[in-house]
């Protein structure tokens, strides 16, 4: 094909000449006429645009042209640019370079056929940028279902969402007098290191076997033999759990239980080397979920730019993690405790400018009514048993008063401001643990340390009500000191500790943070797929071309906890 795009080339450059056309010229008149009766394109404006900035003339074919013209041809062929092998008027270019490249065309004809070429060059362009950088997903639609939410559920999920758009007609114009449209295409990639890992991850899926489907039944170990461990070790090495040279023999050996303790740490199964239904039952995944689960995911990649800063935050919600990373590279991480399913974490970007040593956690009004007026009516001795104290306002200075609990009440289920502030003072009790890290959003979340440290050891850790609890917040603390508009000694942040007075540390260097939602992931040599806890992706599934629904029905079963532990009587309202 390739050999076939360079005799095309030279066959338009031979029979065009390398002439500039005038504006009286045949082709440009055709081009104009094509423009106004045969484009009939949601792109049309653009491609007009496109043409009277270079005066009507072809910008694809003709020699001067060679250049754009194989880049564009190639990147509509590239999986890294056209994942989904959409046409983009290719069956049309294909079949106008034919009709060009044998001589079937009359001369008469000629300067309409190469006008329709080079306008359908120019649509395809457009199309495939809106392919890159917008994508297939109604982004209105899907922010119409997540508002549904709260009417319907009562579920407030928030995602801030803001789709690009396309390239102006100038900027591209610019490209193509340039000659630079592969290295432009490049860099609309959206956060390209993990794109590409996900192309390659979609590349990889379809190319997955369909294995027969797996009978459950007895829990496997090592040194059992069972008819099942055959395909299990092929699906595995699909996988990349179990190495390609081993037998696929029916054994449980010491490398398979490796490979089984790798496949249940990906999917986040409770740890071990043993074989059992619920293993079965993610073996089982159909290979259409892992290619829907990865389409969109790169939808989603296309609400972000090219790359991030150097130095960033970032918490992928659905895989419990937080990560900081200094010149691109992440030097830590954290597990996380994010929002339950009914006050999901919402998905934003913000900066982070200081931190709080021994915050006080003021309750906001809305925890207020939906968790804090019913626990007092179960517990009226609830705020001196966790040094809960009131204030008259939200006034620097306002007094502390004893609480009317009639009063309160009566605001249980309206919208008026509660006149009262319950601020929790610092303590080893206190909900927000020993420091909190502030980036100012809409939201009012933030993270923060915690003094319940039992919640890192679930699954699906969905006990907050929108904030995230960081399990090693003092390891995070020492790396941003490093950002400190101060000198914070190892001995000054021990005294401050020990004071257990609220002090802000403020950073000279705001660091951007970024709250995400990747259920797809590609590390160390492993595919990761997370659970969609929110069903964001199903949402987004739903409202993508060719799968749109108009609504959204939340599904009787949702989460699956597979780890269950005694808890205390205790509410999660923080």
């Amino acid at each position: 094909m390739k050999k076939y795009y360079l005799l095309l080339l030279l066959t338009l450059g031979l029979a065009y000449g390398a002439s500039t056309p005038s504006a009286a010229d045949p082709l440009s008149e055709q081009i104009t006429q094509t423009l106004e009766t045969k484009l009939h394109s949601p792109f049309s404006p653009q491609v007009t645009e496109l043409y009277r900035l270079n005066q009507f003339r072809p910008l694809w074919i003709g020699p001067q042209n060679a250049a754009n013209y194989a880049a564009l041809l190639q990147a509509l062929e590239n999986p890294l640019f056209n994942y989904n092998h959409k046409n983009f008027n290719r069956s049309e270019i294909k079949r106008l370079s034919f009709a060009l490249d044998s001589g079937s065309i009359s001369p008469a004809s000629l300067p309409a056929v190469r006008a329709r070429l080079d306008v359908l060059m120019s649509d395809a362009l457009m199309q495939l940028l809106n392919f890159l950088r917008v994508g297939d997903v109604d982004w209105p639609l899907v922010q119409r279902k997540l508002k549904r939410l709260k009417e319907t559920q009562d579920v407030q999920a928030a995602w801030d969402i803001h789709p690009k758009k396309l390239p102006d007609p100038q900027t591209l114009f610019t490209v193509l007098k340039q000659k630079v449209l592969e290295r432009f295409l490049r860099q609309q990639i959206p956060l390209e290191h993990r794109y590409r890992s996900l192309v390659a991850l979609l590349q990889k899926y379809r190319q997955m076997p369909r294995f027969p489907k797996l009978s459950q039944g007895r829990t496997l170990r090592i040194n059992s033999s069972d008819s099942r461990i055959a395909q299990i070790k092929r699906m595995m090495k699909f996988f990349g759990d179990y190495p390609k040279n081993l037998p696929e023999d029916n054994e449980f050996d010491r490398r398979f239980a490796e490979a089984v303790r790798h496949f249940r740490e990906r999917f986040k199964l409770p740890p071990g080397e043993m074989i059992d239904n619920k293993m079965i039952h993610y073996l089982n995944t159909p290979k259409s979920e892992y290619i829907k689960k990865i389409l969109v995911n790169l939808e989603k990649l296309k609400l972000y730019p090219h790359h991030w800063e150097s130095d960033y935050v970032e918490v992928n919600v659905p895989e419990y993690k937080m990560r900081f990373y200094r010149n691109g590279q992440a030097i830590f991480a954290s597990d996380v405790v994010v929002g339950r399913i009914d006050r999901p974490t919402p998905i934003f970007d913000s900066k982070m400018t200081y931190m709080v040593l021994n915050p006080t956690w003021t309750i906001p009004d809305n925890l207020v009514r939906r968790d804090l007026i019913p626990m007092l009516k179960k517990n009226p001795d609830y705020l001196r048993q966790h040094d809960i104290h009131v204030f008259t306002s939200y006034k620097p200075n306002a007094p502390e008063v004893e609480l009317d609990f009639a009063k309160l009440f009566s605001y249980e289920h309206d919208q008026r401001p509660i006149p009262y502030r319950f601020v929790q003072f610092p303590s080893d009790s206190n909900a927000l643990g020993k420091v909190k890290f502030m980036f100012p959003n809409k939201y009012s979340v933030y993270l923060h340390d915690t003094d319940n440290k039992k919640l890192f050891g679930y699954r699906y850790r969905v006990f907050s009500s929108g904030c995230m609890r960081v399990e090693k917040p003092m390891d995070f603390m020492e790396l941003l000191l490093h950002y400190a508009a101060g000198n914070y000694t190892p001995e000054k942040i021990r005294e401050i500790l020990e004071s257990n007075r609220p002090t802000t540390i403020r950073l000279k260097k705001a660091i951007p943070v970024h709250i995400v939602y990747f259920t797809v992931r590609r590390a160390n040599g492993k595919d990761y797929f997370f659970y969609d806890i929110y069903l964001h992706d199903q949402i987004i599934w739903e409202s993508m071309a060719g799968h749109k629904k108009q609504s959204f029905k939340v599904p009787e079963k949702r989460l699956n906890p597979l780890r269950k532990e005694r808890r205390k009587k205790r509410h999660y309202f923080f």
